[in-house]
């Protein structure tokens, strides 16, 4: 089975020992309960304990208990939820691809806490609908209803973990985006983050060191303009980061499976204002056909573009990086 960790643009970070509980106010002490009929507060430290309890049944190595934890973060009755939630049409679209990548998604989510329990950090966790961030930006659109179709009231939770020494304003690697109901947390698996990392400006220097394996990018201006409408870099002049609006995993072929190949590839493009994907280059890759997976799967996508403070949709250069693992 193919398990993509991350498709992603580092500022992605894993995680041992023990968890940091984030500075969000103060933390109720934890329940003695044992953690398959335990309840949760509906806050992000609530969130954080559902986390942590995860984790803990992965450090154990507890794996029947890390299991059971895992498929409690499913959405009970999701179909009517869907439905109450987002209203009939919206709602059915929503659950059929819920409910037809469940259990792949699971069992991809319980590898990512067997993956991190051998690491030192802590979670970070927000609610999304206090701080949602800048209009056009993809916790915007959820919070908001512009991405989700959201009709009925619904509270958003983002999770992620970070690595300890991390930068201060990072949030981590991704984990996910979480529902409050009937006393847990559901992590709501539709949606998919690609995490960009700030493009730094073009070092002539930086292509020469690239070894002979490497297929390097061409070089692009380091800044837009309205004259010719070349890219902007994210971060830069105020210009805000795209986000992922359908980002399906790039699947591997018979042959790459057959032949256990494992690796990162490293792309770069240009996410467009209307959200399209286009010119599209590699950068490093272990395997050709590694290559050609990444490029069929990011061919696909669909982003929510980069935005000026104005709210104005700009072009943008990002990286793109896709880990290819295969579950054992």
């Amino acid at each position: 089975m193919l398990f993509l960790r991350r498709i992603a643009l580092p500022f992605l970070i894993l995680a041992v020992s023990p968890l940091l509980a984030r500075s969000q106010g103060p933390i109720a002490p934890h329940p003695s309960t044992p953690e398959s009929v335990r309840t949760y507060q509906n806050s992000p430290d609530g969130l954080r304990w559902q986390l942590q309890d995860i984790l803990n049944a992965a450090r154990s190595r507890d794996g029947s208990e890390l299991e059971s934890l895992i498929r409690q973060t499913e959405i009970p009755n999701y179909e009517a939820w869907f439905t109450k939630t987002f209203g009939q049409e919206k709602g059915e679209s929503w659950a059929g691809p819920y409910g037809r990548d469940l259990g792949e998604n699971q069992k991809n989510l319980e590898t990512l806490f067997m993956q991190i329990a051998g690491d030192d950090g802590e979670f970070y966790t927000s609610k999304v609908n206090d701080n949602p961030g800048p209009p056009g930006g993809m916790e915007a659109g959820i919070a908001t209803g512009t991405i989700t179709g959201l009709q009925g009231p619904a509270e958003f939770f983002y999770a992620s973990w970070k690595k300890r020494g991390a930068l201060r304003d990072s949030k981590g690697d991704f984990i996910g985006y979480f529902v409050f109901l009937d006393g847990k947390f559901r992590w709501d698996s539709r949606f998919r983050v690609v995490n960009i990392l700030s493009l730094p400006s073009p070092n002539p220097a930086a292509s020469e060191e690239a070894t002979p394996t490497q297929t390097t990018a061409g070089s692009y201006p380091p800044s837009g303009d309205d004259k010719n409408n070349a890219p902007f870099h994210p971060g830069v002049g105020g210009v805000g980061y795209p986000s992922c609006n359908y980002c399906p995993a790039p699947e591997y072929t018979k042959s790459a499976r057959k032949k256990k190949m494992e690796g990162i590839v490293v792309l770069q493009a240009i996410i467009q204002t209307d959200g399209r994907v286009t010119d599209i280059q590699v950068v490093k890759s272990p395997y050709p056909e590694l290559t050609e997976m990444a490029l069929e799967g990011v061919n696909k996508w669909h982003m929510n573009p980069a935005r000026r403070m104005d709210g104005e949709p700009v072009p943008a250069i990002v990286p793109i990086e896709v880990t290819f693992r295969l579950l054992q």
